[in-house]
């Protein structure tokens, strides 16, 4: 059913209010009244029933924790152990009172992202352009000129080597079949796990002869746990039909196949290579990151399935991007990656290192290309992008929306804070007629052109 509205007043009669307690000058208070939450509720009005299944959890609360969680690099279980400590936290939530529980199982965070998805989602990342816009932290000349990259969103799995996935496979179908009351001929779980751990050491030896025989035996385990379950099973489920699938897939692919299998439970991931020195392959999905030239506010996070060449997603990013803004781009930086682009919108693309002539301002404007680099950094050291927990390809694009949102709230929390100093208005004005001042004497000092090329007559002394 529709989410039901917090009960902010119920059984609160003997405790303080929170406008009592904390801080109005705080800077998740004054982002909490900034905030316009009723947008969410009809966004996200779509996502529920009428009138099937319990009232859901009011989406102020949901939508205040996913903010939490992203802007401070939380993961469910703890977000939730945090708010309950954190008044503030509460406050932002929309909560009126000291509450000593969360009203949520963490649990309940999964099942949210997932019947609201990621487009609905796009609509927090939205918000955070519009609030920066409402302060005027953000212009629209701003967000007409953008800076475009991609990096690679790691899935959670293990480095995927043929000896673990073989190995795995066989544990897999092994529980499988039981679940089932499947009466396996062998399980082969023990002489498996020694074939597994004797790959990796041959391998360390640089005894390839041997490797490759131990990993004949785990493929020749896998092929007779499958026709195994298959002759006893003729008609599989859903599920195990997959799985059969997928370990027959893993056990027929060769080293130097393209479109391998790198993951069991994540068959979707994808093994990219971005020439990094200290990571030569990522596993996961490509991400497209596009932020504004000036202020480096996050204005669009674009998942990219299948490891797509750079220079063909512009034209989707550029979608995506002005879905987000509102505001039509006309200028896009971008690295030599996406050299040969081809897109098709109205849209000057300035790729680095090509030879072009242009005004101060706008050689200032290339330079500041680089700028994106460091933020994608900060987007996976600080806001979770670094590795997706998330589930699927909807996983995928759900983490990269949020950790945007997570990273432009984040900055206006620092703008909301330092605008409490009073002493930094006062400093940043008199910076200002300084730096005009030392403008303006060299100016003074620029010598004419007749005096470029006369030499200065030197005096004798007597």
């Amino acid at each position: 059913m529709q989410p039901k509205p917090l009960n902010r007043d119920a059984f609160e009669l003997f405790q303080a209010h929170f406008d009592q307690l904390l801080n109005p000058s705080h800077e998740l208070v004054q982002l909490a009244r900034k905030i316009e939450w009723g947008r969410f509720e009809t966004a996200f009005a779509e996502g529920y029933s009428a009138d099937m299944g319990a009232p859901a959890k009011a989406t102020r609360l949901m939508v205040g924790l996913h903010y939490l969680k992203y802007t401070f690099n939380e993961s469910d279980e703890s977000v939730v152990a945090r708010w309950v400590e954190n008044p503030y936290w509460q406050y932002f939530c929309g909560y009126t009172h000291m509450q000593h529980r969360c009203p949520i199982h963490p649990t309940s965070m999964t099942r949210w992202r997932k019947r609201v998805g990621a487009d609905r989602l796009e609509e927090m990342l939205q918000e955070t352009i519009a609030l920066g816009r409402r302060e005027g932290h953000v212009s629209k000349a701003d967000l007409e000129r953008v800076n475009v990259d991609t990096t690679v969103q790691e899935k959670n799995i293990t480095y995927p080597t043929d000896s673990k996935l073989l190995h795995r496979a066989i544990q897999k179908l092994v529980v499988a079949a039981q679940s089932r009351g499947i009466k396996l001929r062998q399980s082969y779980l023990r002489v498996g796990k020694i074939a597994a751990i004797q790959v990796s050491r041959y391998a360390h030896a640089r005894q390839y002869k041997r490797m490759r025989r131990s990993l004949r035996k785990l493929r020749t385990y896998v092929g007779r746990l499958i026709r195994d379950i298959r002759r006893k099973v003729t008609v599989p489920d859903a599920d195990l039909a997959t799985l059969l699938e997928r370990g027959d897939r893993v056990r027929q692919q060769q080293p130097q196949d393209s479109h391998k299998l790198y993951s069991l439970h994540e068959p979707e991931v994808q093994c990219i290579s971005k020439g990094k020195a200290h990571k030569r392959y990522e596993f996961g999905q490509k991400v497209a990151i596009a932020t504004t030239n000036r202020g480096n506010w996050i204005v669009g996070a674009k998942l990219l399935p299948d490891n797509p060449y750079d220079g063909h997603t512009l034209t989707e990013t550029f979608t995506a991007i002005q879905a987000v803004t509102g505001v039509t781009v006309t200028d896009a930086y971008v690295d030599k990656g996406y050299r040969g682009h081809g897109c098709s919108q109205a849209v000057n693309v300035h790729v680095a290192g090509q030879r072009s002539g242009g005004s101060r301002a706008e050689r200032r404007r290339r330079r500041r290309r680089s700028a994106i680099e460091p933020k994608i950094g900060h987007l996976k050291s600080d806001h979770r992008m670094d590795r997706c927990f998330l589930a699927g390809l909807a996983g995928d694009a759900i983490n990269a929306v949020l950790a945007a949102a997570g990273s432009n709230l984040r900055k206006l929390l620092r703008r909301l804070a330092a605008a409490q100093i009073p002493w930094l208005d006062v400093f940043a004005a008199q910076l200002l007629v300084l730096r005009l001042a030392a403008r303006t004497a060299r100016m003074m000092l620029q010598p004419t052109p007749a005096a470029l090329f006369s030499r200065p007559r030197l005096r004798r002394c007597a």
